[in-house]
């Protein structure tokens, strides 16, 4: 199943900035560096004219190299802090998920606990408890984002169905999906599970053989 590219999020798109800014102070202490030696190098010693100040480049080196290493100190800091972020809010919505399910067991416990020993009358009643806690538990995925994706009777998409056979259909047209033989999920535009498919390859040809075995020619009639 193919899937596209996901965008860059948020984070990702600050942390490159960070980066830009960080590598943009680092090519500037290195060009203050190279212009103060460049100028020391190419002062000619007979001329008279100001000295070079070397401590004072010296300075100004250290300053923008030691600017360089707070911000880069920084940067660090701030990529831990967001990953402690991220991940404390996976686990709050993985927590919330679980907590909306646990009523949804409950309701499977409570159902099989009533069995009578009667099997006819456990048998119907299973099935209407089991049917409950299935609507019970659509909902729960609906509220979280999560819905099952169509297949039966669309037009197969491989970002979206996964095709199990491929068999010839006089009710369904070529690539139309015929048979679900897995339901698929997805939150959001996000696939968590393809759904599989039988996929129609469309009505079966004419036989071009006689019972006899002679040749018919096409067009012709028997």
């Amino acid at each position: 199943m193919s899937k596209e590219p996901l965008e860059k999020t948020e984070l990702e798109r600050q942390w490159e900035a960070e980066a830009e800014a960080e590598a943009e102070a680092r090519a500037a202490a290195e060009q203050a560096q190279q212009t103060a030696q460049d100028d020391a190098a190419e002062e000619p010693p007979a001329e008279a004219g100001p000295p070079v100040d070397v401590s004072a480049l010296t300075a100004e080196r250290d300053e923008l190299k030691d600017q360089l290493l707070r911000s880069r100190a920084e940067f660090i800091n701030y990529r831990k802090r967001t990953a402690r972020e991220v991940e404390r809010i996976r686990k709050t919505a993985a927590e919330g998920l679980v907590r909306d399910i646990l009523p949804v067991l409950d309701n499977l416990e409570r159902a099989l606990a009533h069995a009578t020993g009667d099997a006819a009358a456990d048998a119907a009643g299973l099935a209407e408890g089991v049917e409950m806690v299935l609507k019970q538990l659509c909902g729960v995925l609906s509220q979280h984002g999560i819905a099952p994706i169509p297949a039966l009777g669309e037009r197969f998409d491989p970002n979206l169905h996964e095709a199990v056979v491929r068999l010839p259909s006089t009710e369904y047209a070529a690539d139309m999906v015929m048979q679900e033989f897995q339901t698929g999920y997805r939150m959001g535009d996000f696939v968590l599970r393809p759904t599989k498919t039988g996929v129609s390859a469309g009505p079966p040809e004419a036989q071009d053989v006689s019972d006899t075995g002679g040749d018919v020619p096409r067009g012709e009639g028997g």
